[in-house]
């Protein structure tokens, strides 16, 4: 098992509860981290009361071969991080995604049945995209110090 998965997992704690009948059932787990590009510029939107919201395209390229094609996911960001999205990205940028999936289903008035699948992101982190660059916006929700450390940045360490 993955550790990252693993760490998830075992942070459920008991996620067994009793149902009625004395089954036990486990709780559910939604969750989805995505690293990619973005297809379209970001779409920011007002919903009537007021609340922003952001949906933009995410193309996930496979590591496999150079025949992979991508797999493409639709993303709704709200509020304040819907708005960092939209003010500092555009199309192609890098962005790795943490989310929930959500699975919206309706029928047309002719009666015919539809359904989506959705990623609704929680945290998102600004990348560079297939140019190399890649505004790294403000300090925003669920955005991480950068990995990149110059040596120095180690000399004072204890160990």
């Amino acid at each position: 098992m993955y550790p990252l998965a693993k760490h998830w997992i075992e942070g459920l704690g008991s996620s067994l509860a009793e149902q009625e009948g004395g089954r036990s059932e486990m709780a559910g787990f939604n969750k989805v981290v995505l690293m990619g590009n973005l297809t379209r510029d970001p779409d920011l939107k007002f919903t009537p009361n007021g609340t922003p919201v952001c949906e933009f395209g995410l193309a996930v390229n496979r590591v496999r071969s150079k025949d992979d094609k991508p797999d493409y996911f639709q993303v709704i960001a709200w509020r304040e991080l819907g708005e960092i999205v939209a003010n500092y990205k555009k199309k192609g940028d890098g962005i790795l995604v943490e989310g929930r999936m959500r699975h919206d289903a309706w029928e047309t008035e002719d009666g015919h049945k539809h359904s989506k699948v959705t990623v609704v992101a929680e945290q998102v982190q600004f990348l560079p995209g297939r140019g190399g660059g890649g505004d790294s916006g403000p300090d925003q929700p669920g955005k991480h110090p950068s990995a990149a450390r110059s040596e120095e940045d180690w000399d004072d360490l204890p160990f």
